[in-house]
């Protein structure tokens, strides 16, 4: 819900929607970053700045575009940038692990000077799903 504080709009939705800015074979739940045009793509390192997640629904505008994840460039995806949610990992994350980004927008555990997406609420083996509360900072 919208609330107008003082003549100044405040979202607090925890999501947002942006443009794919190029082809993803599939995009749930993977960490995604801006690109030099404002779009969306997936993160592929722990340097970059990540802005959130894109949902399980995220996809084209087809029914088999959204169970497959796929997207093309100029499609919506849906990401979640606050909150606690799941992201796919990348390796082996434990439980209180800073996570950042690794290949793939899969999540990775964080080293000296990663940009930490969020800290991990679960553990993960590669390949499953690790909860995290989202805390944006940069890994001193």
């Amino acid at each position: 819900m919208n609330r107008n504080f003082n003549g100044t709009q405040i979202n607090s939705s925890v999501t947002i929607v942006e443009k794919a800015g190029a082809d993803i074979e599939d995009c749930r739940n993977r960490i995604l970053k801006y690109d030099d045009n404002g779009n969306v793509v997936l993160a592929a390192a722990g340097t970059d700045i990540s802005i959130g997640v894109a949902l399980i629904e995220a996809g084209s505008n087809d029914i088999t575009g959204r169970e497959s994840g796929k997207v093309t460039a100029g499609d919506d995806v849906d990401i979640q940038i606050k909150d606690i949610g799941y992201v796919l990992a990348g390796a082996d994350i434990a439980k209180g692990s800073e996570v950042t980004s690794g290949a793939d927008g899969k999540a990775a555990v964080a080293t000296s000077g990663n940009y930490v997406l969020g800290i991990a609420l679960s553990k993960a083996s590669a390949g499953g799903y690790v909860r995290i509360q989202y805390s944006k900072y940069q890994k001193a």
